[in-house]
């Protein structure tokens, strides 16, 4: 008799990291000032990890996300001032986008008013625990990647 469907290790995994998931998310958008959401969150993250200067259709890529709904997030982070897209220089049929002031300021403050729950985790579990969990996340997540976008049936099975 096959286990259960919560006894198999693979999807207590998924529950562990969906839920871990949902409390980050929670964490992040009790501090996010008015008419901030955490998609744009995800992208002054963005924004902050990678520099600014996409196109809305590079940071779609990048965000997971379908072009009508960077277009969407986009025109409410600029009427909040936290980016401005303008018209490229080179191509004036693409646009770019670019963090203002105001949109690290709001980035940062975020991050500064959860400094004690980072401080928490930072005491809660060391740097070893931390780099012992890395090789086999990044492998599901690279593994993960790989199956995405193919329609092969045996891709899921090679690793």
């Amino acid at each position: 008799m096959p286990p259960a469907l919560q006894d198999r290790p693979d999807v207590a995994v998924f529950n562990e990291i969906g839920v871990i998931e949902h409390l980050i998310r929670h964490s992040v958008i009790d501090h996010l000032p008015p008419g901030m959401t955490y998609a744009h969150f995800e992208l002054l993250l963005a924004f902050t990890r990678q520099g600014d200067g996409q196109t809305p259709v590079e940071l779609a890529e990048m965000m997971m996300m379908s072009k009508a709904a960077i277009t969407n997030a986009l025109q409410k982070m600029e009427a909040l001032g936290f980016v401005v897209v303008l018209a490229d220089v080179k191509d004036r049929r693409k646009k770019r986008v670019r963090l203002t002031r105001s949109g690290s300021e709001v980035y940062l403050q975020v991050l500064k008013d959860m400094k004690w729950k980072m401080d928490a985790l930072r005491e809660g579990f060391t740097d070893k625990e931390f780099h012992q969990a890395l090789p086999f996340l990044k492998s599901l997540r690279t593994f993960l990647e790989e199956i995405s976008g193919s329609t092969e049936p045996e891709a899921a099975s090679r690793r």
